[in-house]
């Protein structure tokens, strides 16, 4: 669509020969502003030619000097200009107006084509929103039966929980979003939470039921311990007879040994009763000597997967090995490696399963973790271990599956995890996890969280690690 046209306008400066002479522009009887039209393109054409006539128009005001006895001048000289900016204003308005109409009929015309666009645009558009509604409340409802599939050990409190407003997700709603993501976050959660209210029954007395109704708010055990303080002094008997309690400080060390999910789950107890704590290391296992210097160049590097735990206090029973993977060195070359499925005679939890991609069905017809154990610990003879965090996780599995097989491994081991925090402050490193030093050292890591290949990254980070030891 093209519009083509041209308008000229002028706008007229009055006044009289005398006036004109009086101001110094006797060659001018009358100052016309024209201006051309066009799509896109307003001017003035004249504008340097007005310019210098104004300018001559204007030059007696410049060094003019008004005083008491010439207030009628000033007020008249006022008049004056204020005509003229009023005469120049107002053709710009005119002009403003005209050059704006036949876009104004244009846009008229657009939104009346719009308009016939918009009708069966709306329809469509209601109907599209009503079928993602619908698509969306039947994806909610299997979410909840899911859930209530799910959630026998919330108990009674199931109903609650999955109308809390701290639950649901509303990304789980998203086409984007796979059964199976939403499957695993919505396990998780119903973990989570079902530690937490156990926690919660054990730990907070008679005052359980207000601890639990405040807990179902934000499903975070963050604050409850304030919570259960405030709740009991206001229990308190306003006259009751003053108790005496034994204010003094102390501390007791407690030894506690369970996989890293148990240790937490304790750890959230204390944070309930509002029990100060500080974990020290315990040094364990203490059967096998530890190497504390990267001064050797032969070597078994391994890593191990776990099944998970929903805890002992839910009832469930402990972590179990699901996979054992290792890589034998020899004067610093990778020469032999070893990967082992393990049965860990009992279920994945589906949050492990979905980091380490290792299902029950893939370890059903796998060895045991005690046959495994003795297959690892010929590969390994009596050469040093090498893995990553080791003394705090790995070793604690390795030590129980060989007792239950009649073994003892009495191998020393070195902790790539100890070592590199030795390093972390000089190298500037953000953190010492394996993942994160592989990508710092240009380690490929083709599929991380599986035991053979944690293992092989984690021998040629040792070797990376004693290259800057030495």
């Amino acid at each position: 669509m093209s519009v083509g046209y041209q308008m000229e306008y002028s706008v007229i400066i009055k006044g009289t020969r005398a006036e004109f002479e009086q101001k110094g522009v006797c060659s001018m009887d009358n100052l016309q502003l024209f201006s051309r039209q066009q799509p896109g393109q307003v001017s003035i054409d004249n504008f340097q030619e007005l310019k210098t006539a104004l300018a001559a128009v204007l030059e007696r005001y410049q060094s003019m000097v008004y005083t008491e006895d010439r207030l009628a001048d000033a007020k008249a000289d006022k008049k004056e200009l204020t005509r003229l900016r009023g005469d120049i204003d107002g053709r710009r308005k005119e002009i403003k107006r005209a050059y704006l109409a036949p876009y104004q009929d244009f846009e008229a015309q657009v939104k009346e084509l719009l308009a016939m666009v918009d009708e069966p645009l709306g329809e469509v558009k209601a109907f599209i929103s009503e079928m993602e509604s619908r698509e969306k409340a039947a994806k909610r409802q299997e979410i909840a039966v899911y859930f209530f599939r799910r959630s026998g050990a919330l108990g009674g409190l199931a109903e609650q929980v999955l109308n809390s407003p701290a639950f649901f997700d509303e990304k789980w709603l998203n086409r984007s979003t796979s059964a199976k993501i939403w499957q695993t976050a919505v396990d998780e959660k119903i973990t989570r939470i079902s530690r937490d209210l156990n926690n919660i029954r054990t730990t907070a007395g008679p005052h359980a039921g207000a601890v639990t109704a405040k807990y179902l708010e934000t499903l975070s055990t963050a604050g409850l311990a304030g919570f259960r303080s405030q709740i009991t002094a206001a229990a308190a008997p306003e006259a009751a007879a003053p108790v005496f309690t034994d204010r003094r400080q102390g501390s007791l060390t407690l030894r506690l040994t369970g996989g890293a999910e148990e240790l937490t789950q304790v750890m959230e107890v204390l944070s309930i009763l509002a029990v100060d704590c500080e974990i020290l290391e315990d040094g364990r296992p203490r059967s096998m000597p530890e190497r504390t210097e990267p001064d050797f160049d032969s070597f078994v590097c391994f890593d191990l997967e776990t099944s998970g735990t929903y805890g002992a206090a839910n009832g469930d029973s402990p972590a179990e090995i699901t996979e054992i993977g290792a890589v034998r060195v020899v004067n610093g070359r990778i020469t032999e490696t070893f990967s082992q499925l393990v049965n860990p005679g009992r279920k994945i939890l589906p949050r492990i399963a979905g980091i380490t991609h290792i299902t029950d069905e893939m370890v059903a017809d796998q060895p045991g973790p005690e046959e495994a154990i003795r297959l690892f610990a010929d590969f390994a003879g009596d050469s040093v271990l090498v893995g990553h965090n080791i003394r705090q996780s790995d070793l604690h599995y390795i030590d129980r599956a060989a007792r239950r097989a009649g073994i003892r491994l009495e191998n020393p081991f070195f902790d790539t995890y100890r070592f590199a925090r030795r390093l972390k402050e000089a190298q500037g490193w953000e953190n010492v996890k394996l993942e994160y030093l592989s990508q710092r050292f240009g380690i490929d890591q083709p599929d991380a969280h599986r035991a053979w290949c944690d293992a092989q990254a984690n021998a040629l980070l040792y070797i990376r690690l004693k290259e800057l030891a030495g």
